[in-house]
C-alpha cells in the first residue's frame, strides 16, 4: 500500500518539469527531499524491528550472534527501503530527461542513470542516520519507553508534513522569484542538497560547489553507514541481554491506575469498563494510532481555519453557523470513533474469555463503562474546546452554537452499534469487516447532520421565529432521545439478567 501511494505521488511529481521551469539541481532537490522524508516517516514505526527483537528468544540458543541478528534485521529494513525508493523515483527519473537544458543538454538522456543510484544512496543515508539514532536510544531508555517514543513520533511527524505544505503554498505567492532562487543555496548545507548537487555533477555541471557537495554526500554516507555498524552491532548484544533478563522486572513495574472519574459510578461493572477503557487509552498501540490520526486531521483543520475564518465563524442567526457546526460535528465524531472502534474490534480479542469468567452483574454494563469513558474523556473535552471557541466569538450566546453538536455527539455514542456479546475487546480486528460495519453509522450520522444544518438554514430563510422553534424542538428532542435510549438499554439489560 505504501509503495502504491508513493508511486501515485511520483507520477504527480513527474509532470513538474512540463509545468514549471527548473534546472537539474532544483528538480533533484525536490525528488530527493521527498524520498528522504518518506523514508524517514515510514521508518519510524519500524523501529520495533530493531528495538523489539521478538524472534531473538527463539534463536538465542543457536550459534547466531547478536551482531548477525542485528545485520539481518537491518537488511530487512533496507529491502523495504529499496522497494519504496523504487516506487517513489522510477517515474521522476524518466521525467527528469526533460529538465536538463543548456550547454550540456546531451546529458539529459543520462538523467535516470545518474539520478536513481544517488537517490538510493540518499535513502540509505537516511536509514543510517535513524539506525544510529536507534542505537543511541538503546543505551538511554528501556524497551517500553522506546516503543512509546516510536509510536508517538510516528504520528507527530506526519502531522507536521501536511501543515508545512499548507503554510508553504500560502507563503509562496508572497515570495519573489529571485528570493526563492537565492534561498535554494541554503540547501547546500543540508544532506538533501548534497545529494542533489551530486546529481548535477554527474550530469556534467562541473562546478566547485557541486564537487564539494558530492564529496560530502559520498564520504558521509560511507562513514555513516559502514563505520558505526560494527559498534552498534557490538552494543546490540548488551541490549538483547538486557531485554531478555529484565523483561519480568519491567513488567513488575506496570501498575493499573484507577481513574479519578471512575468513582462517580456506583455500579462496579461500569466502573471496571471505565477503568479498562482508560488503560487502553494510555497503552494500546492501535487505539493510539486511531486517536493520533484523528488528532492530525484536527491540526490540519486548525491550520485551514487560520487561513480563512470568515466562512467558518459566520453566523446567520443565534445558534446558526453552518461552518462552525460542520467543523464541530466532524471533529467530534472523528475523535469519538477513534476511541470506540479499537475498543470494540481489538487485536486482543482471543483474550476476551477472561471477561466472561469475571463475576459481572451483566456483561452489557462493561460496554456502558466504555460509553461512559467516551463521554468523559472525549465528548466533554471536545465540547469544552468548541465552547471556548464559540465564547470568544459570540460571548455567552456561544453555548447556543454548541448545544446542537453536543446533542448529536451524545446520541452518536449511545446509538453506536454494540458488540453482540456486550463485551469490549471481544470482536476480531478484520479491516474489511470493520470498514463495512463502521462506515454505515458514520455516513448515517454525517447525512443526518447535513439534513439538520440544511433544515436549520431553510427555516431561517422562511422566518426567524420558525427557525427558533425548530432549534428548540431539535435540541429538546435530541436530549429526550438520548435519555430514552439510555434508559432503554438499562431496561433491556435488566430483562436479560432476569
Amino acid at each position: 500500500v505504501t509503495c502504491v501511494v508513493g508511486f501515485i505521488m511520483s507520477v504527480l511529481f513527474t509532470f513538474m518539469p512540463f509545468l514549471l521551469p527548473m534546472d537539474t539541481f532544483t528538480f533533484s532537490l525536490i525528488g530527493i527531499t521527498m524520498s528522504m522524508m518518506m523514508i524517514g516517516i515510514w521508518m519510524i514505526p519500524y523501529f520495533d524491528i530493531l528495538l523489539i527483537p521478538v524472534n531473538y528468544p527463539v534463536i538465542a540458543h543457536t550459534p547466531v550472534s547478536s551482531r548477525t541478528y542485528f545485520l539481518v534485521k537491518l537488511t530487512q529494513i533496507l529491502t523495504y527501503t529499496a522497494l519504496l525508493l523504487g516506487s517513489l523515483n522510477l517515474m521522476p527519473a524518466i521525467g527528469g530527461i526533460w529538465v536538463h537544458k543548456g550547454e550540456f543538454s546531451l546529458f539529459r538522456l543520462l538523467f535516470p542513470i545518474a539520478y536513481l543510484p544517488i537517490v538510493f544512496m540518499s535513502g540509505f543515508f537516511t536509514i543510517g542516520v535513524m539506525t544510529m539514532f536507534a542505537g543511541y536510544l538503546t543505551k538511554l531508555y528501556s524497551k517500553r519507553t522506546l516503543r512509546n517514543i516510536a509510536q508517538y513520533a510516528q504520528f507527530i511527524f506526519p502531522a507536521f508534513f501536511p501543515v508545512t505544505l499548507i503554510l508553504l503554498f500560502r507563503l509562496l505567492p508572497d515570495i519573489s522569484k529571485d528570493k526563492l532562487l537565492s534561498s535554494l543555496k541554503w540547501f547546500y548545507a543540508l544532506p538533501n542538497g548534497w545529494f542533489a548537487g551530486t546529481v548535477s555533477l554527474a550530469l556534467g555541471e562541473i562546478e566547485w560547489h557541486f564537487l564539494i557537495l558530492a564529496g560530502l554526500a559520498i564520504v558521509s554516507t560511507f562513514i555513516l553507514v559502514l563505520v558505526p555498524l560494527r559498534n552498534i552491532a557490538k552494543s546490540y548484544a548488551e541490549y538483547l541481554s538486557y531485554l531478555l533478563e529484565s523483561g519480568s522486572r519491567q513488567k513488575s513495574k506496570i501498575r493499573v491506575k484507577t481513574p479519578l472519574l471512575a468513582k462517580l459510578f456506583r455500579n462496579r461493572t461500569i466502573r471496571a469498563g471505565l477503568c479498562l477503557s482508560f488503560t487502553y487509552i494510555r497503552r494500546d498501540k492501535h487505539l493510539l494510532r486511531q486517536f493520533f490520526a484523528s488528532l492530525g486531521s484536527v491540526i490540519m483543520l486548525v491550520v485551514i481555519l487560520n487561513q480563512d475564518q470568515a466562512w467558518v465563524l459566520h453566523a446567520f442567526a443565534i445558534g446558526l453557523s453552518p461552518g462552525f457546526s460542520m467543523i464541530f460535528y466532524f471533529v467530534g465524531i472523528s475523535i469519538v470513533s477513534s476511541f470506540i472502534l479499537p475498543i470494540r474490534y481489538s487485536e486482543h480479542y482471543k483474550a476476551s474469555w477472561m471477561l466472561r469468567l469475571a463475576p459481572l452483574s451483566t456483561t452489557h454494563d462493561l460496554w456502558r463503562g466504555v460509553q461512559a469513558a467516551a463521554f468523559l474523556y472525549f465528548v466533554v473535552p471536545c465540547t469544552l474546546l468548541m465552547f471556548c471557541i464559540a465564547t470568544i466569538n459570540w460571548g455567552t450566546l456561544g453555548i447556543l452554537y454548541v448545544l446542537p453538536g453536543l446533542i448529536i455527539l451524545l446520541n452518536y455514542v449511545i446509538l453506536f452499534p454494540k458488540p453482540l456479546s456486550g463485551l469490549p475487546l471481544a470482536e476480531e480486528f478484520v479491516q474489511s469487516q470493520i470498514a463495512g460495519e463502521t462506515l454505515i453509522p458514520f455516513l448515517a450520522s454525517l447525512f443526518s447532520i447535513g439534513i439538520f444544518v440544511g433544515i436549520q438554514f431553510v427555516t431561517y430563510l422562511l422566518n426567524i421565529w420558525v427557525y427558533y422553534g425548530f432549534y428548540c424542538v431539535m435540541v429538546v428532542g435530541g436530549l429526550i432521545s438520548f435519555i430514552h435510549f439510555l434508559q432503554k438499554n438499562r431496561r433491556v439489560e435488566e430483562i436479560i439478567n432476569a
